[in-house]
Parts: C-alpha cells; structure tokens; sequence
C-alpha cells in the first residue's frame, strides 16, 4: 500500500515549471500496477504569464486513485455465449461476470436470464410461454402475436407484448397513428409507448387531457369486425401495415379502415376536403 501511495505522489515532483514556455497547459492521465494494486493519476499543468508585469501563475493538480486488483473491471465475459450453460453473462458498470441462471418466479430483465426453456414474462421467469405471447420480450412489433403489440410499460424498463386495450383504456394517440401511417418505411413497427385500440374501437382524446381512450366507433358495432379476420387475425392495427404488404389488401377492409380512420382524423382537426380530394390523397399516400 504504502509503495503504491508514493508512486502517487512521484509526479509532484517531476515537473520543472521553468523550463516550460511562458503559457502552458497540459493533461495527463497514467495507470501503474504495483503489486496487486492500481494506481491511476489524472495530472493537469499550467502555466500563465503576465506580458505586462511579467508575473507568472503556476498550478499543478494531481488526482491519484488506488484500487485493489479485484476491483478492476471483471472481463470474464462480454457475450452470454462466453459463459458455461446455466450461466449467463451480467453486465453491469465495473464488472462482466457470468452469473447462474435464474428460476421461475425470478426478476428478470433477458430471457437469456431465466434457467432452460424459461422466458422472462411480465418482468419474471416463467415456465410454459412462448414467445409472441403477453408479457413476453419484443423489439418490433413482428415479434408479437396477434391480439397484442409491442409497448414499453411504466414499471418495466423494456417493452413487452401487451394485449391491445378494450373500451375505456388508454391507448396510442390518433395523431401519431396518422403519424405511423405516413412515415412506415422509417421506422417500421417500431415499438410504441400504448397500444392502439382493439378491433371495433378508436382512439379518441379526452378533452384536454393527455391521455386518449378508447371508445366504440361510430356506428359501428364490435361484432361486425371481430368476424373479419383480416383485421383480427392479419392486421391488427393498419398503423404498423408494411408497405411492401399494403398492395395485397388494396380491396380489402383494410384500406377501408385507414379511410375511415383518416377521415375521422380530419374530422377532429377541421380540415375535412371533398371526397374526390381525399380519395386522391388517400390514393397517392398509399
């Protein structure tokens, strides 16, 4: 300890100041092992000098840190795959370490985490599940089954597969489902922060809260689109459809959804444009 502490301090004295030019400053930083110890030493030099009176201001500042070797940043693993089956790679901000995996019932925040066929659900190891299903990890909305999308929640810090929110729950705001339909090919199925409505439903704003919920749409009954299976079962939200698939369901309900998602938009905002007008919108958008 005490060879490390004076290596610390050797740079105190290295630096003659008059050799250095009239205006100087320099930064340092070194890292020397004695030992099993480390010591690291961030050292800043300046000098300043007066043209006028001739004066000159010297400053040295020297920050020395000594740590014991196991303290260093652990590079047991990098990938999960450097680790043996059962373990998993931790990463964390001093140290990589392979850990044991997880059982069920176990907080977790990868699959990889949760010991054999186990997946991390709803924030915990779980047996049984499958991926796509709710409560399971995602990255894009392709990796969510049908009936659920792909949304980050509050009490998580990663986004899972969320069921699509019934009448009189919070859902993904209208404006930026126009948003979604627009502009697909920049960030296609991209994860979201709510999920839109469930089929039969919209996403209407609450006054002048921030929050929008769903509600029935307008003479339309549930039942009617829930015996579609396009919509249900194929696109579950026409927000998220890929353009290169759009061209296959031109006919289809699909297109008449995003019509009448579209104009109930303009409807809310005012700007409402005769039919043949919007037709040649919708028709060059799409």
């Amino acid at each position: 300890q005490m060879e490390a502490e004076e290596e610390g301090t050797k740079k105190l004295s290295e630096v003659n100041f008059e050799n250095l030019p009239p205006t100087y400053h320099n930064e340092s930083d070194t890292e020397t092992r004695i030992g099993n110890k480390t010591v690291q030493t961030h050292q800043e030099i300046d000098k300043v000098t007066d043209n006028k009176t001739g004066s000159t201001v010297y400053s040295e500042m020297v920050i020395t840190s000594i740590r014991d070797g196991e303290n260093r940043r652990n590079h047991e693993c990098i990938i999960d795959e450097d680790c043996d089956t059962g373990k998993y790679c931790q990463f964390s901000s001093l140290e990589y370490k392979c850990q044991p995996c997880k059982t069920q019932h176990t907080a977790c925040a990868r699959d990889v985490e949760c010991c054999g066929d186990q997946l991390c659900v709803w924030g915990e190891c779980r047996e049984a599940a499958s991926k796509g299903e709710n409560g399971t990890i995602c990255e894009s909305q392709h990796d969510c089954n049908p009936g659920t999308c792909c949304a980050f929640q509050k009490e998580l810090l990663f986004p899972v597969c969320t069921p699509l929110p019934e009448q009189g729950e919070p859902c993904h705001d209208p404006s930026n489902r126009l948003l979604n339909l627009i502009t697909w090919e920049l960030e296609p199925g991209g994860v979201l922060e709510r999920c839109p409505c469930a089929s039969g439903l919209t996403c209407q704003p609450q006054g002048h809260s921030t929050v929008s919920m769903c509600e029935l749409s307008s003479g339309e009954t549930r039942s009617t689109e829930k015996d579609d299976p396009l919509i249900t079962a194929e696109m579950p939200f026409p927000g998220l459809i890929p353009r290169e698939l759009l061209s296959d369901y031109e006919e289809s309900s699909v297109i008449e959804e995003v019509r009448k998602e579209l104009e109930s938009l303009e409807d809310q905002i005012g700007l409402k444009e005769p039919d043949s007008a919007h037709e040649l919108f919708l028709e060059d958008e799409i």
